[in-house]
């Protein structure tokens, strides 16, 4: 497994000055988030120059994104306004496709509290725009990943999954944190969605308490041969330099606590 973090970490870095903070303190990947005006510049709205520029940066880099990260969401009501952001999540795909950038984080939350089948119409919902949307990925040779975030939890994207049929370009962003907020310990959200994580964001607190979750995380996906990264997510610290630092000081732990016996 790969240690990577979020341009939220440091929003106001440009692509170079990530990637050159990556190598400084040892990581091995870097995630972009687009639509929060970070300074890295890869957004649907970059030119065809400027997109060779930060193409030519990430080859002369040598180091990779491992994921882009959008807020794509499909919780809008009406059907029109679906079909708008599918149209906007086929365009992140041919962008992360342009860039070589392999996966593509999006979401599934929030989804309806209460009964009367609220809940399953919207995974039905999910369902229909993320398979489709990964058809696409899958021949730009990308893959969508959907989070575990807020009330969606590792158990409705399984629900999700299984509705859409298992595509092969649909695949899970672990963010454990999530499910435990939301009543998931980590051994049941891993039952939901075994097999099927691609990525993971996660992070460590200064009193080192999300530890023991964190390290039994990394052996259950150690055990399946997962090889992907995780993602450290921090929005907008005071000190990035700190962040990285901690972080990278915290990875031996979780994987040592969490290596397989």
């Amino acid at each position: 497994m790969k240690l990577a973090f979020m341009s939220s970490v440091w929003p106001a870095a440009t692509l170079g000055q990530l990637i050159d903070a990556a190598k400084r303190h040892g990581y091995e990947a870097i995630e972009l988030r687009p639509q929060w005006n970070h300074g890295h510049g890869v957004e649907l709205t970059a030119s065809a120059d400027e997109r060779r520029q930060l193409a030519q940066t990430l080859r002369d880099g040598g180091l990779p994104v491992c994921c882009l990260s959008p807020g794509t969401r499909f919780n809008q009501p009406e059907a029109a306004a679906r079909q708008q952001e599918l149209d906007q999540l086929h365009r992140y795909i041919d962008l992360a496709a342009e860039m070589g950038i392999p996966l593509l984080r999006v979401f599934g939350d929030p989804l309806p509290a209460g009964g009367g089948g609220a809940r399953a119409a919207a995974y039905r919902i999910l369902a229909d725009c993320y398979g489709r949307g990964a058809e696409h990925a899958a021949g730009a040779g990308v893959r969508l990943a959907i989070e575990t975030h807020m009330n969606c939890r590792a158990v409705d994207i399984g629900e999700v999954l299984f509705h859409a049929g298992y595509p092969a370009a649909l695949w899970v962003n672990w963010h454990l944190s999530h499910c435990l907020r939301h009543g998931e310990d980590v051994d049941e959200a891993y039952r939901h969605i075994k097999g099927r994580v691609a990525h993971v964001h996660f992070s460590v607190d200064e009193k080192q308490e999300a530890l023991a979750t964190l390290s039994r995380q990394y052996r259950l996906l150690a055990d399946e041969g997962y090889d992907g990264c995780w993602s450290v997510e921090v929005i907008n610290p005071p000190d990035p330099e700190s962040v990285l630092t901690h972080h990278k000081a915290m990875w031996p732990r979780i994987c040592h606590d969490g290596a397989p016996s």
